[in-house]
């Protein structure tokens, strides 16, 4: 049994790596002086894989498929997993990405049992005719729910108006009509596909013993043969789709999301790219920027203000949103102060103060199991180190920042917009 070790000197943790003899890799942290332990069993299958090359063919499946998957894996011939992670006192859920599917659950003692529980069910599906129609009422209101959540649409609607051909512009969930196409063979193919042992990894953290996961993962992991699928191509363009998408909904006051596209990155060129243009879009327009406040004085923003990076498998942009009586006029604002700063860029001592409050809340992730375990899950996605984050973000440099903030291009942006009924 061959475990390797990660270790980093900054902030003194070491990450176990073990890759099991199906192909599954493992990550764990095990935290010393807690009491609770959290574990997230995840597959590389998420709504953007509604097409892909298996043995030289194209294969086109329904959207929402990734998303109607997660939702039968719970369910068995016997019992459904809730009522398993129930009965040992543990708190489980799943969830479904862009370009991810994810198992998890937390607790404060029976790890073991509960962990040979998220692997068995994830490893043995049962679907049948009859679940999964039965599934389809459920799902279809859960599509129209989203769709009649503003603050969902207004994002969803964003996507669309960014990208033309990205997978990610589509709704996770499908749409009612997609998802009627979606049956047994469907899932069974989907599941034998991408659900492989080697197309899988899982991560822990807390009050863990290592050895012990090992062990489980080995009798409770099925042996595969190795698999390969390509990624079915498609040329997304350097533009946004749409630069505006309007929509009035029942909303006391306008809301609106705003992202400015910029290529796909990937590895360790994505982790430094994702630190980097947040501690800038903090430095520019966050709650302690000068931007914001004057927005603030002149009635233009409120409290509803966050901007963030949305990145993942093909995507990149950089994300603002909030609610406005003007909301083209803040994306006016921001480009105008993305042209100012290129010519007089902002003072390094600010750079330093932002950088270190990034480093902090990194640092201070490493202090709650959930978040460990989360950052663990995020790295072995990207295929990159679990301690990237925090390696860029402890080495930025003032020079780096500049070239990102000089390579924005302001006017390749997308405002999408919820306005009053």
């Amino acid at each position: 049994m061959m475990i390797e070790k990660i270790y980093n000197d900054i902030i003194k943790e070491t990450c176990l790596k073990y890759v099991c003899s199906c192909g599954t890799e493992v990550y764990m942290l095990p935290m010393k002086g807690w009491n609770t332990a959290v574990a997230q069993f995840t597959a590389r299958f998420g709504s953007q894989d509604n097409s892909f090359i298996s043995d030289g063919k194209l294969i086109e499946i329904p959207d929402g498929t990734a998303h109607y998957l997660e939702h039968k894996l719970f369910e068995s011939d016997e019992k459904d997993a809730f009522s398993l992670f129930a009965q040992t006192g543990a708190s489980c859920n799943a969830g479904t990405s862009f370009d991810y599917t994810q198992y998890y659950f937390s607790c404060a003692d029976n790890f073991r049992k509960n962990l040979e529980i998220l692997l068995g069910f994830v490893s043995e599906p049962y679907f049948t005719e009859e679940n999964v129609e039965k599934e389809r009422g459920i799902i279809g209101q859960e599509i129209t729910m989203y769709r009649d959540n503003p603050s969902w649409r207004v994002f969803t609607n964003l996507l669309e108006g960014i990208y033309v051909k990205d997978p990610v512009r589509l709704d996770i969930a499908g749409t009612v009509e997609s998802i009627a196409k979606i049956t047994p063979k469907t899932l069974y193919d989907c599941y034998n596909t991408f659900y492989a042992p080697s197309n899988m990894f899982l991560c822990a953290a807390g009050n863990i013993d290592p050895d012990e996961i090992v062990q489980i993962c080995e009798n409770k992991l099925k042996k595969a043969k190795p698999f390969k699928i390509g990624t079915a191509s498609y040329d997304e363009p350097y533009e946004v789709n749409k630069k505006l998408l309007r929509m009035s909904m029942p909303v006391s006051k306008p809301i609106f999301e705003i992202g400015f596209k910029r290529p796909a990155v990937y590895k360790e060129q994505e982790i430094s790219d994702y630190i980097y243009f947040n501690i800038l879009l903090d430095m520019l327009f966050g709650n302690s920027s000068e931007f914001y406040e004057q927005m603030r004085i002149d009635g233009i923003l409120n409290d509803e203000w966050a901007v963030s990076v949305f990145n993942g498998r093909g995507h990149f942009f950089l994300a603002a949103r909030g609610e406005s009586e003007k909301p083209e006029l803040v994306l006016e604002k921001m480009q105008e102060l993305f042209v100012s700063y290129k010519k007089d860029p902002p003072e390094r001592e600010l750079f330093e103060r932002v950088k270190k409050a990034t480093y902090g809340s990194l640092v201070k992730e490493f202090a709650n199991v959930k978040s460990v375990c989360t950052t663990l899950s995020e790295a072995a996605l990207s295929n990159v180190s679990p301690f990237c984050a925090i390696q860029t973000a402890a080495s930025a440099s003032y020079e780096t920042l500049l070239e990102k903030l000089y390579d924005i291009d302001a006017e390749n942006a997308c405002i999408s917009i919820i306005e009053p009924l």
